[in-house]
């Protein structure tokens, strides 16, 4: 016996019906799963209003990829079900308000996947519904950007001034972070409130770049406490001796070592190459600045993520210094002084942001 067909193989209305050219215009990547349900000439679905036929491609993409059959008939409740019955089953549940107006404002073609899961997963946090009530016009990537912020940065104020560059708005991401970390929850907080009041992008980034600022001045924090197989290397002595054997250059950072703001370890653990490992401290604490096995070389992925959680835990981050991503900020969104030279970060790797040993 072959297997047993899913949903998504299954013709409700015997043959496939093809797509005409307006509703291939409409509905993009949706319109053979709409001409199945709506045949030629899909009258029925194109004379819908906007915000149900995002609906339906909503739905029917739940359907598609799922394989539990749920019983719904579709067009039905496309068609004819109430809008508070419809933002229920879209919302899986309780619906916050405007929903299907909020559709409405979708604009006449429909959406990608991934898209309307952007769209769903806002509407269901209830600072970010509070944006999409007031935009009136919705674009899909817009709500990318919004999608990009930590919940707590999805008010009207901040979205208001968020650009649409994606590394720009990711680096307001970091900073958000970044300032939790100096101020903590409560003032970190405070700040969001503050750069609710941005009237420009401008002003905002520049917000967020003084929130990288040290609140007091010649804090030094003690290093991590780490398990004995990290050697910290104490002396100049020591700094050669290690500069030699693994034949790198962390001799030339003797200075930042005798002022604290760097701590240097050979990691020895049998089961692995013994590593040279450098920290450095910003006014957001202790990150990972290098890694590297003798000559330079890269550590294997496993070792790697084996060294950031015995970091993670002791408190230490990864990732670029305060310093660098405070001076970045306002170059995104100043017309003189941008664009923003953004480092590489599309791989794992270059999100480490290793080898970022001077701030």
């Amino acid at each position: 016996m072959g297997a047993p067909m899913t949903r998504a193989g299954v013709l409700l209305f015997g043959k496939p019906s093809a797509a005409t050219p307006l509703l291939g215009y409409i509905a993009g990547p949706h319109a053979e799963r709409i001409a199945r349900f709506w045949p030629v000439p899909h009258a029925g679905f194109l004379t819908l209003p906007s915000a149900r036929r995002h609906a339906a491609a909503i739905l029917l993409e739940r359907r598609w990829s799922s394989t539990s059959d749920d019983g719904m008939d579709i067009v039905r409740v496309v068609e004819r079900a109430r809008d508070a019955e419809l933002a229920r089953i879209l919302m899986s549940g309780d619906a916050p308000g405007g929903l299907m107006k909020a559709l409405g404002r979708m604009g006449e073609q429909l959406w990608e996947v991934g898209d309307y899961a952007n769209f769903l997963s806002l509407f269901a946090d209830p600072e970010a519904v509070k944006v999409l009530r007031h935009m009136p016009q919705i674009r899909a990537d817009r709500l990318g950007v919004i999608v990009a912020v930590p919940e707590a940065l999805r008010v009207p104020g901040i979205v208001a001034n968020l650009p649409e560059t994606p590394q720009a708005v990711e680096d307001l991401a970091v900073a958000y972070q970044l300032a939790r970390l100096i101020h903590g929850a409560n003032g970190a907080s405070r700040l969001v409130q503050r750069w609710e009041r941005a009237n420009s992008a401008l002003a905002l980034f520049d917000m967020a770049a003084d929130a990288l600022q040290p609140v007091e001045f010649g804090r030094v924090l003690a290093p991590p406490a780490l398990p004995d197989w990290f050697e910290p290397v104490r002396t100049r002595k020591a700094l050669n001796e290690m500069a030699l054997e693994f034949r790198n250059c962390l001799r030339d950072f003797a200075a930042d070592l005798a002022m604290g703001r760097m701590a240097v370890y050979a990691v020895r653990k049998s089961s692995s190459p013994p590593v040279a490992l450098a920290l450095r401290q910003d006014v957001a604490g202790w990150r990972l600045a290098e890694a590297l096995l003798k000559g330079n070389d890269d550590l294997s992925d496993a070792h790697l993520r084996q060294l950031i959680d015995v970091l993670t835990a002791v408190g230490v981050r990864t990732g670029e210094s305060a310093w660098a991503l405070s001076q970045r900020l306002h170059d995104h969104v100043c017309p003189d002084c941008g664009p923003a030279h953004v480092p590489p970060r599309t791989t794992w790797r270059q999100r480490l942001a290793l080898g970022s040993l001077w701030d």
